[in-house]
Formats: C-alpha cells, sequence, structure tokens
C-alpha cells in the first residue's frame, strides 16, 4: 500500500469486488463475511461450552479479568489485507490494489459491521463535474 494514494471507503452496496476467481457485490460481501465468522464462532462455542460443562458463554465473550479488573469488549475484531480489484459504480472501469478487509462481531449480535478499505495501486482519477465541460471546450 503506498503511502501517497488516498484509500477508499466501500460503502457504497451496489460497487464490486473482484478476487483471483470470485466476485461479489460489496453488501453481499459484507454479509457473507459476518455470517461465516459467526458460524465459525458458533462451532467453537459450542465444543468450549460442552468441555466447560455449563459455563456462560455469553459473559465470557463480554469481559475478560486480568487479575483483579473486569474488562467489558462491545465487539471482537478480525482484519486482513487481500490482492483485489473494485469497480465502482460511480467511476470508470477495474482498479486493481490492496482491500483492508475489518470485521467486527459482537457478542449479541447488534454491533456486528464490516468495514472495507481499498489501497488503489495507482492513484484514481477524481471526476470533477466540469470535465464534461472542458472536453467540450477543448473540442470547439
Amino acid at each position: 500500500m503506498s503511502d501517497d494514494n488516498v484509500s477508499i471507503y466501500l460503502d457504497c452496496d451496489d460497487d464490486v469486488v473482484l478476487f483471483e476467481k470470485d466476485t461479489f457485490k460489496v453488501s453481499r460481501l459484507k454479509e457473507l463475511m459476518i455470517r461465516e465468522v459467526r458460524k465459525k464462532f458458533q462451532m467453537n462455542i459450542y465444543d468450549f461450552e460442552n468441555k466447560c460443562r455449563g459455563l456462560f458463554i455469553p459473559q465470557f465473550l463480554k469481559t475478560i479479568t486480568i487479575g483483579e479488573e473486569n474488562l467489558n469488549f462491545d465487539y471482537i475484531k478480525f482484519e486482513n489485507t487481500r490482492d483485489c480489484q473494485i469497480l465502482q459504480i460511480n467511476n470508470k472501469g477495474w482498479h486493481k490494489g490492496k482491500l483492508n478487509i475489518e470485521i467486527c462481531i459482537s457478542p449479541d449480535n447488534k454491533l456486528d459491521k464490516v468495514n472495507l478499505e481499498f489501497f488503489p495501486e495507482q492513484p484514481l482519477k477524481a471526476e470533477s463535474p466540469l470535465d464534461d465541460i472542458r472536453e467540450m471546450i477543448q473540442a470547439n
């Protein structure tokens, strides 16, 4: 990721992300990520609960005790960076770069979220509303 490139948060649900072989709309990608992390958590929590014979799992996920201090957490965060291409509905063509994926899972499902931040290989040219006028002037 280059320091001179501006990152782009993929907030538009209709933008498209292309990994090596798979293509997803942003909305679907976020949905699948949360679902898959929750599925893995549920399996591990179930195994842990059986081994610990009834330990109160929701509290286990919300609080960690260090010495006499209780630390409360709203969510657990996972982060990964992948090579990809994006296609934004307000931009022209595909853009290569790196996608930073941040998945936040809350014990009570209320704060689940996915943040997608794209770092283009080459700076994206910002499109100005005046570009069309400039092109018409240059053509005449």
